[in-house]
Formats: structure tokens, C-alpha cells, sequence
């Protein structure tokens, strides 16, 4: 099966259905749902307000023929940025980037599932895939988020899985948003960017979506911390980048990576090295050319990433690896950035 594809054509789904990623206010109130999208916060959507952009975004995306996996489970992590989508009938095992809830307090709005019963949310036992008018789990194509009276198709006909839980909201795994009118779906941001949906790339809702949609219960684990291994590593994309956790340098797998471990700890940081700019990664935070603490020659430097509270909760993503360091200079000081700096 895997290679083929089938189109999904024709699903508008209704605009009653859902309003961003919470119960809509009017039609669900009895959840105590808000809408989720503030459309305005959306990158790329000035531009997209304008419908005849909007042509992509109005069409169903193509859904991969995958083999659907015998006993899914997925863990999120809101600190790690992951979401880990694994098979315990198989050997599925898939770790992809996510776009959760903006940060409040320090937090995501993205609810935990640790008060829910076995501290998990479910997909849901509804798979009916319903394009109009009631509330369902799965949904092939979702196109339209409607906000006052305007609508606009920001979900671009891709995959919206809906969460069953907490009690005060419905929740979903849904597209990128952001540059929805592009052909793909649009780009995702690795960081807090949503209202409490957890945001994936075109590509791996889609994926997702393929692999769970047939089963009625999928237990969803949303914890705030980073998801570790039983031998304490952490659960990171396999491409790993500047600012990820390591081991050693051979978990550093990009361009002149090396992982920067403090004095005593057995975990540290990717960098490389540098002399005055950085590369960037489409989606990530910026990195920055700061000079290197552990040389005394002060031309040397390290790449690390810029502080930021929407990638990386101005360095609390791995706690006591990374700490957040105002105005340090590049190595021939011609500029200052706040940072995330390796711990010494």
C-alpha cells in the first residue's frame, strides 16, 4: 500500500464544527470552549487575507495510502517540541517537530494530560469522518476557521485530529497555519505559536493522520517535560540541530556540529564553531556567533540560539543545559544578542 495516494475531494467541512482549535463559543458552550486562532497572529497571513491567494487553501490535500499502525500511542512533549508517534503492536517509531501553544506564566496553553483518567487523552471513539455539520474526531480535509462572521481557510484541506480532552475545551493535532495559501499547506514553526492546538507540518499531519485514523481510542500523553528514553536521552527529531541535547558529537549531525558538555554533567548542547555568522534553520529559532567561553582566544566562537519565549521559552527547554545570557558579543564585538548559552 505504501506509495499510493487517494484524494479526499469534495470535504468542506462546516463552519459549526470547529472554531480554531476549542468548541466553538455558540454551538458548544456546554464545553466551555474558546476559538483557539487569532488569525491576525498567523505569519504570512497579511498577505493571505486577500482570497484570490487563497486558491491551495481551498483544496483537499492528497492523503499517502500508509499502513495503519496496529497499536498506536503518542506522547507530546511542550518542552521538547516533539510529538512521538510509536507502535506497540510493531516497530513504528516516529518522532516529529511540533508548533504547541503560545507560552502564559511560563506555561503553554496547551493543556497536560496528567489530571485526566490514566493521565491521557484519547482521539476518540467517533471515526466517522463527517465533512458537515457535527462534531467528529477525524477529519480528512478541514479548510475553514470562521472568527466573527469572517471565515478564512487556514487549515488548507489538511488532516484535523480532534482530542477528546480536557473537559473545558476540545483540542486538536491540525497544520501549520501559518503561509496557508501556500501549495503545500504551509510551513510550521517549531515553537508556543498556537492557542492550545498542537501544530504539525503539512507532511506530518498527513502522515499522522494516515497511520491512527482507523483506530477508535488513540491515548495521547501531553506532558510538559522533555520525553526522555529509559536511559535518560532525550526524545529529539533525528536531525538534530543547534541548541538539541547530546551525548557526544555524533549527535550533533549537521555541518561542523559538536556537543559542548559542562564540567561534570554527561549531557550537553550542539554548537559548531564560528567567527562571526551563523546559519539559520527554516522553522527554528536564529541562532548567533558569540564568543567562545571555554577559549581563551577571543576570535573563536560558538553558535547558540538567540533567546526567544516562542522557540524555546527564553532558554528553559533543557533545563540547567541552557542559560539565557543578555547582550553577549560576537567575537570582533561588532553586535550583542540575548542567547541561550551552553551551561560552563
Amino acid at each position: 500500500m505504501r506509495g499510493m495516494s487517494v484524494r479526499f475531494v469534495g470535504v468542506v467541512l462546516g463552519l459549526s464544527l470547529l472554531s480554531g482549535c476549542a468548541a466553538d463559543d455558540e454551538q458548544f458552550s456546554e464545553m466551555g470552549g474558546t476559538a483557539d486562532l487569532a488569525t491576525g497572529e498567523v505569519v504570512g497571513e497579511a498577505e493571505a487575507r486577500d482570497p484570490r491567494t487563497w486558491q491551495y487553501a481551498t483544496r483537499c490535500k492528497d492523503i499517502p495510502m500508509v499502513e495503519p499502525l496496529a497499536n498506536p500511542e503518542i506522547v507530546v512533549s511542550l518542552d521538547g517540541l516533539t510529538l512521538h508517534l510509536r507502535d506497540r503492536g510493531g516497530t513504528y517509531d516516529r518522532v516529529f517537530p511540533i508548533g504547541p501553544g503560545a507560552l502564559e506564566n511560563g506555561r503553554s496553553l496547551t493543556p497536560t494530560s496528567d489530571t485526566a483518567r490514566g493521565g491521557v487523552f484519547y482521539t476518540g471513539a467517533d471515526t466517522t469522518e463527517r465533512p458537515d455539520g457535527q462534531w467528529s474526531y477525524y477529519y480528512p480535509c478541514r479548510i475553514w476557521h470562521e472568527d466573527r462572521g469572517t471565515r478564512t481557510p487556514v487549515f488548507a484541506g489538511l488532516p484535523f485530529i480532534r482530542l477528546a480532552g480536557p473537559a473545558s475545551a476540545g483540542y486538536g493535532i491540525h497544520g501549520p497555519i501559518d503561509n496557508f495559501a501556500a501549495p503545500n499547506g504551509g510551513a510550521l514553526r517549531r515553537g508556543y505559536v498556537s492557542h492550545g492546538c498542537v501544530r504539525m507540518s503539512a507532511t506530518d499531519i498527513v502522515e499522522v493522520y494516515g497511520r491512527i485514523h482507523n483506530h477508535p481510542r488513540t491515548p495521547v500523553k501531553i506532558q510538559q517535560a522533555v520525553e526522555r528514553l529509559s536511559d535518560g536521552r532525550a526524545v529529539d527529531l533525528t536531525q538534530r540541530w543547534v541548541g538539541s541535547e547530546c551525548s557526544a558529537n555524533s549527535d550533533c549531525n549537521f555541518t561542523n556540529g559538536v556537543c559542548r558538555i559542562a564540567t561534570g554533567a554527561t549531557k550537553g548542547i550542539c554548537t559548531l564553531p564560528c567567527t562571526m555568522s551563523c546559519p539559520d534553520r527554516t522553522g527554528e529559532a536564529t541562532t548567533f556567533c558569540v564568543r567562545d567561553p571555554a577559549s581563551t582566544n577571543a576570535t573563536r566562537g560558538i553558535c547558540v540560539p538567540t533567546a526567544s519565549g516562542t522557540f524555546n521559552n527564553t532558554c528553559a527547554r533543557y533545563a540547567g543545559a541552557l542559560t539565557y545570557a543578555q547582550r553577549q558579543p560576537r567575537p570582533d564585538m561588532s553586535a550583542t544578542n540575548d542567547v541561550c548559552m551552553p551551561a560552563r
